[in-house]
């Protein structure tokens, strides 16, 4: 498997390029890192050799991961509002036909606000990629590589890397669901100062199209973008490693107009 920047970032950078030349790109706001969303914390994350639990093409047992910075909270329904006043072309009744997709934000009460209903500080949800992706630019930043969100989620409270811990790894079999580790509101972040990396909701990668599993048949003639599972196994190095393993295959699954409502997402920036 390889970790090439997609083909499918580059197109759709150039394709928003005039929008978001017009709507005026990302300010350099004093202390927050060119952020235009001053509600955003970032936390920053040193980086090192890493063991991955998927097995990269790299011939070495371990990936390099340079430094970067995360948000320390997944993308509230707040804060994508608030990116849909800066940037109303990415409204669901406004967004090019390109780039949308059915269910995108579907649930909210109006296009460009989410409702009473909902929590505006619970994490977006029936984002598509296109919509992540813009939303991390207009902060200046990016998705975080997949590694980048697993380099990160092998922390626990107390210890950068608690994938050792067999009790720990085995709760990870509820990501992703109301009863993952992180799901309660008081669940403390990890040691980087990071919530929720094991939550309720998955979240999207910027190199999500590139994760795919040795003998993978999407894209073929006979291909079914649901037959993976059983190939994509074939890419890990450590398939009891769940909370990885559970997101590599759902991300890998998926395409960039897809829609869940427990798929979210949050931004990262690499280290000046």
């Amino acid at each position: 498997m390889s970790r090439p920047k997609p083909l499918l970032a580059l197109v759709a950078a150039l394709a928003l390029a005039p929008a978001l030349a017009v709507a005026g790109g990302p300010d350099a706001s004093a202390g927050n890192g060119g952020a235009r969303d001053g509600t955003i914390a970032w936390q920053a994350i040193a980086g090192g050799q890493f063991r991955s639990s998927v097995r990269f093409e790299e011939a070495s047992a371990t990936v390099p991961v340079a430094s970067f910075q995360l948000m320390s909270r997944p993308v509230s329904n707040a804060q994508f509002a608030a990116f849909l006043q800066r940037q109303p072309q990415w409204r669901r009744d406004r967004v090019p036909a390109v780039f949308s997709s059915p269910g995108y934000l579907g649930h909210w009460a109006t296009p460009e606000a989410p409702g009473d209903h909902l929590d505006a500080q619970a994490p977006v949800v029936h984002v598509n990629w296109y919509a992540a992706d813009a939303f991390c630019r207009d902060q200046g930043a990016r998705l975080p590589d997949f590694v980048e969100w697993e380099f990160a989620a092998a922390a626990d409270a107390t210890r950068t890397d608690a994938r050792g811990d067999r009790a720990w790894r085995m709760r990870q079999v509820n990501d992703g669901t109301p009863g993952a580790p992180d799901a309660a509101r008081d669940a403390p972040p990890n040691v980087y100062g990071v919530y929720g990396l094991h939550g309720a909701y998955w979240e999207w990668t910027g190199d999500f199209s590139s994760l795919l599993g040795e003998g993978d048949r999407r894209g073929s003639e006979d291909g079914d973008a649901l037959q993976f599972c059983g190939a994509t196994a074939l890419a890990f190095n450590d398939q009891a490693d769940y909370g990885v393993v559970k997101r590599f295959v759902l991300l890998s699954a998926l395409q960039p107009g897809a829609t869940l409502g427990n798929l979210g997402f949050r931004c990262a920036r690499s280290q000046p």
